[in-house]
């Protein structure tokens, strides 16, 4: 019997089945180590769709059977903390008429603007009043226009001699003029025991109100005559009994008047309260001449008044008394702050020929007050000094003494 063949796998049958595991196992795992497997997860987008809407019935509107109110609600305007400064501003121009029969009540005053403007605050116009420049809105005028205006050095009146006052009113209706149109100005004619204002009220400064101020004036005082307002009315008679019995402010004089008068006349006379705070000489009892006018001016409540005069001339009234009782009626009218009294200030017209040295010593008069409401003076030595070429040049044509 052959002997047969030996086989190693066959003698070694387990131990070679391990192995084939063996290799087909890490054949696979080198398979699974170079190969990577992934996934990959693609989102749909998302669509949105929008639904039907849904159609809803309308309601028709019912009219209420009961009548329903509706009130608008006012929107109240913002309030301006801050004063506004503006250099042009255009204003609604205010005209008013001239009475044309005497007695009107409130007569030329009629319009009161007197209030309210001066908070605006625009930018105050200078005015040049014969050699005292002074800033204001509010502005008063007071002029001398009795005979120390119209009587030359001869003391006879003449043509050249009734200059002096032509000269005076041609100049301020000038100032007057030039003033810008929200000004507020008043004009104040004075003499001894009178003072006739333009108008019960401060006016604004519109064309039509200067020139009604200029025609006011035009027949005051003209060159031809040999009469003076003031003095001169006492050569009228009947006129200044007329004129007394005009109560101030409800009436004026238009017709009648002397023909060397203002066009229409008010007979202004002091309050009883503006009238006891003076403390003068017993003989007058009341405030004359300049310082009547000057009470006029100040219950106007301006903010500057000019006095053209010819000198102190108040009998024997001590000026520093005269500076408190002016303070006194300051207080009633603008209360106790100093800052807001007008200032006051002063021109003295010298008589042509007559000593300076007097005019100095009338001025010196004047400086309590003009001191106490921070005013400015000065002197006028000569009328021809604020005379135009023209003026002087008629001046020499003419007959009588200066």
């Amino acid at each position: 019997m052959g002997k047969k063949k030996s086989y190693f796998f066959a003698n070694h049958a387990k131990s070679s089945a391990m192995m084939v595991s063996l290799i087909v196992h890490i054949i696979l795992v080198a398979m699974a180590v170079s190969f990577v497997a992934f996934k990959v997860i693609q989102k749909e987008e998302k669509k949105f769709e929008g639904k039907e809407l849904v159609k809803k019935p309308k309601m028709k509107l019912v009219k209420p059977k009961v009548p329903v109110k509706i009130e608008k609600k006012r929107k109240q305007k913002p309030k301006l903390r801050k004063r506004l400064v503006s250099k042009n501003v255009t204003r609604k121009k205010a005209v008013f008429q001239m009475p044309e029969i005497s007695g009107v009540a409130g007569g030329l005053g009629g319009l009161d603007l007197s209030s309210g403007v001066g908070e605006i605050g625009f930018n105050l116009p200078e005015v040049n009043f014969f050699g005292v420049k002074q800033k204001g809105e509010k502005i008063v005028f007071l002029v001398h226009a009795g005979p120390a205006t119209t009587t030359g050095n001869n003391r006879l009146q003449s043509p050249k001699s009734r200059m002096t006052f032509y000269t005076i009113r041609t100049r301020l209706n000038e100032m007057v003029n030039d003033l810008p149109e929200y000004t507020l100005f008043n004009v104040a004619l004075y003499w001894q025991y009178h003072t006739t204002p333009f108008s019960t009220n401060m006016v604004l400064a519109t064309a039509e109100n200067k020139a009604r101020m200029v025609d006011w004036g035009s027949t005051l005082n003209p060159l031809q005559l040999e009469e003076t307002y003031g003095s001169g009315f006492q050569r009228v008679e009947g006129f200044l009994e007329r004129l007394e019995q005009v109560e101030w402010p409800n009436g004026c004089i238009t017709n009648d008047i002397p023909p060397y008068s203002s066009k229409w006349m008010y007979n202004y006379t002091t309050s009883p309260e503006i009238r006891k705070h003076y403390k003068g000489v017993a003989d007058y009892q009341d405030f004359q001449n300049w310082a009547r006018a000057t009470c006029f001016a100040l219950e106007q409540k301006p903010d500057t008044i000019f006095i053209l005069c010819t000198g102190y001339v108040i009998g024997q009234d001590e000026p520093g008394m005269m500076a408190l009782c002016f303070q006194e009626i300051c207080q009633e009218i603008y209360g106790e702050d100093r800052r807001k009294y007008p200032t006051i200030n002063v021109v003295i017209l010298n008589k042509v020929g007559s000593d300076a040295t007097s005019t100095d010593s009338q001025m010196g008069k004047f400086s309590s007050i003009v001191e106490m409401f921070r005013g400015r003076s000065d002197i006028i030595d000569d009328i021809r000094e604020v005379m135009t070429d023209e003026e002087l040049e008629a001046l020499k044509d003419m007959t009588g003494v200066l």
